[in-house]
């Protein structure tokens, strides 16, 4: 769960910017420095480029202006503009838009230039052999030169159209070949003119990106355009996208009752969007005449306000910053002892104990009023004791004799719970150094609590565990938790799935991961009932499972895993969820978990993906399978617990 394995971790580092260092440094070239727009409240500054139509013969001067005008980074072509030639003999002659490397120095090419390639590299799907040729030479000539200057980036033209194979092919080679190290975004417009009708960008950037099978060194220039796709739901599949600068044509803005440029009500909610995933912006479009200088201002400005303007980030959201979008192994806690700051961690929750100690006061009130004037409750997994706490102060609030067992097998917890005993004067509780599973209580309880669930509810073992321990409780005893479910929903997210894949095995696509979702987008608006399990358990029915769910996708996606949520009800309508219909709003203790696919499944919009689900055991494990059989059947996933298991 969310910070079980709290700590330094090196992706946790704030991405490099388009442009120049945040701090200390001077303009792109000169003395008055272009400052990014700082994000305030810990967050990271935002650069802004501009894009020029030419280098023109003075690029220092250029540069100049640009850092003048406080922009950090400028976009320029590295070649000089002209109509796609037609193949002739001799083939395609390079020329660059500057005379020479020398135009500006190498640090200031790698930290304050991205460079745009020819505009006509992709041949089309109908373009002759010599045609093809004739865009493959020239697409290697710019690429080899562009990292000969050692640009920060390359941007790539947008593909003419869904039909962009050649492109791919060709720009596939040239990545294999190693001749270009440097990063490449491709140019996207969110729609785009073809053949006379408008087609979405994104549709013509998922047929390129699956073409160059996932290749983590694209990455997108998202431009804006006036015209946007119909839906939100559209939209919203950009920001699981590696989108890495959105692209601001001035000729989008509108103009308000002052005479100032602002955008459009949508186009300004999707830029707030972008935002929280640390993109760049670039504003193209901008006058290049003298004197422009004072109108073109506005535009910065506008884009400034919009960024500065946002609300600050909660506690929450400052503390899951850092867990954005990274993998975390879930826990064993039947395996493995928590260590001091996973126990410290969790303890903050501003939520969790709060619920808990109010679901145990109307538990503890109800046995008083049911005749009761003597209690015994039993803590298992007792940890270093804020469940303990919780019981204390629940029986204090109910004015009631409690008397406490706070059972925990990890004796480095114990060491705690005795200083805690001692220091609080915990007169009424025993503390229990074993196993709760071995252990025999010294007379029945009437109140059975434990925080034993994880990401998915039963994937650390609750029901294993409480099915042992119920043999303490009462004919007419009461445990908290008393129930909880999971659920799952497909999602969409190329660097998880791109991180798993990165791992270069099977194993790493059979294993769920903890993981606090960020760049990622759900195509389906259902969120489905997986495996649910209530407490007592007095049948001792078995805690395997099958699940069969099935979900709509509202929209074209790719399908790269499923994201799994537990809601748990503690007692009397209390409860504490991180299913998003039920969310508990505060709640740190648990991120989602997420469930890879091996292949990525293509949906279309209003097509169903049938989806199975196995919880399994045996004498030494518990596991889960999983697998896909429509739109097309997947292998079963995790076959026999061979690639992940939680221990028993």
């Amino acid at each position: 769960q969310t910070a079980r394995e709290a700590g330094s971790r090196a992706d946790a580092a704030p991405p490099p910017s388009l442009g120049p260092p945040a701090q200390g440094r001077k303009g792109v070239l000169a003395a008055a420095a272009a400052m990014p727009v700082s994000g305030g409240n810990g967050e990271l500054a935002l650069h802004v480029g501009r894009e020029y139509d030419t280098a023109g013969d003075d690029l220092r001067g250029l540069l100049q202006g640009a850092s003048d005008a406080k922009f950090d980074f400028v976009v320029i072509p590295l070649f000089q503009r002209r109509p796609a030639d037609e193949p002739r003999e001799g083939g395609y002659e390079l020329q660059p838009s500057t005379a020479s490397d020398l135009a500006v120095d190498s640090k200031t090419w790698s930290s304050a230039v991205v460079g745009t390639l020819s505009e006509w590299l992709d041949p089309g799907p109908n373009a002759s052999q010599a045609r093809r040729d004739f865009c493959f030479q020239a697409l290697e000539k710019e690429l080899h030169w562009a990292s000969h200057l050692g640009v920060y980036g390359i941007l790539l033209p947008p593909p003419a159209s869904p039909r962009c194979e050649h492109f791919a092919a060709a720009l596939g080679r040239q990545i294999l070949s190693g001749i270009c190290t440097t990063q490449l975004m491709v140019r996207i417009p969110l729609v785009r003119e073809v053949g006379g009708g408008q087609v979405d960008g994104w549709q013509i950037w998922n047929n390129f990106r699956l073409l160059c099978d996932h290749n983590i060194r694209l990455q997108i220039a998202l431009e804006l355009t006036a015209d946007l796709p119909t839906t939100d739901k559209e939209l919203e599949r950009w920001f699981a996208e590696p989108v890495r600068a959105v692209i601001v044509s001035a000729e989008i803005f509108l103009t308000n009752k002052q005479g100032f440029p602002v955008l459009s009500k949508r186009h300004k909610a999707f830029l707030l969007q972008l935002f929280k995933h640390r993109v760049q912006v670039i504003i193209s479009g901008l006058s290049e005449v003298a004197g422009a200088e004072v109108e073109n201002d506005k535009y910065i400005h506008y884009v400034a306000r919009l960024f500065q303007g946002r609300p600050p980030l909660t506690s929450q959201e400052q503390f899951e910053l850092p867990y954005h979008d990274y993998l975390q192994a879930p826990l064993q806690p039947l395996q493995d002892d928590l260590e001091s700051q996973t126990y410290e961690t969790f303890e903050k929750d501003p939520v969790k104990y709060v619920q808990y100690e109010e679901a145990i006061f109307r538990c503890i009130k109800q046995k008083l009023e049911g005749g009761k004037t003597q209690l015994a409750a039993i803590v298992v997994g007792a940890g270093r004791g804020p469940l303990v706490v919780a019981v204390r102060s629940a029986a204090s609030r109910a004015e009631a004799d409690v008397r406490v067992w706070a059972v925990e097998k990890n004796p480095n917890a114990i060491i705690t719970l005795k200083h805690r005993s001692r220091l609080e004067g915990w007169t009424n509780v025993e503390i229990v150094g074993q196993d709760m599973r071995f252990w025999n209580a010294p007379q029945p309880a009437d109140l059975l609590v434990s925080e034993l669930l994880g990401s998915f509810g039963d994937n650390e073992l609750s029901p294993e565990c409480l099915d042992g321990a119920q043999r303490f409780l009462a004919s007419d005893g009461v445990c908290i938790p008393q129930k909880y479910t999971s659920f799952l929903t497909p999602v969409t997210s190329p660097k998880l799935w791109n991180d798993v894949k990165n791992y270069n095995d099977v194993a790493h696509f059979e294993t769920a991961y903890v993981v606090k979702f960020h760049q990622a987008f759900y195509p389906s608006r259902e969120i489905k009932e997986c495996f649910t399990f209530s407490h007592p358990n007095w049948e001792l029915t078995s805690n395997d499972r099958y699940a069969e769910l099935e979900f709509t996708s509202e929209v074209e996606a790719i399908v790269h895993g499923f994201a799994g949520y537990f809601h748990c009800e503690l007692y009397d309508g209390l409860a504490v969820s991180i299913a998003p219909q039920t969310y508990s709003e505060g709640m740190f203790s648990w991120f989602p978990i997420y469930f890879p696919l091996r292949l990525p499944v293509h949906m279309r919009e209003g097509q169903n993906l049938k989806s199975h689900w196995w919880r399994c055991h045996n004498d030494r494990k518990v596991w889960y399978e999983w697998a896909v059989s429509e739109p097309s059947p997947l292998p079963v996933h995790n076959p026999g617990g061979r690639s992940y298991y939680i221990g028993k």
